[in-house]
């Protein structure tokens, strides 16, 4: 079963279905096509953490939210340095 995270305020998702897309590329199917099959959209009420749906061709995927992470306990210099 595929997993999508969603934020916290998300009241849609956009996402792939990674059955269909592995499907579409062993079938040796056009890239843009595997991307039409696999396209999985919808919307999520802000109340539900948690919900499983489906892809056209009938696969589970879940849906969860996830807290933002913290911000780093320990500053590292070298996080913004460019090289």
């Amino acid at each position: 079963m595929t997993t999508v995270w969603l934020s916290p305020s998300a009241t849609s998702f956009a996402c792939l279905c990674e059955p269909c897309l592995e499907l579409a590329r062993s079938s040796g199917a056009l890239f843009a096509d595997a991307l039409a099959l696999a396209s999985v959209r919808g919307s999520i009420s802000l109340e539900i953490d948690a919900t499983e749906t489906r892809c056209a061709a009938g696969h589970q995927l879940l849906l969860r939210r996830v807290s933002r992470p913290p911000g780093l306990v320990h500053r590292d210099e070298r996080q913004l340095q460019l090289t």
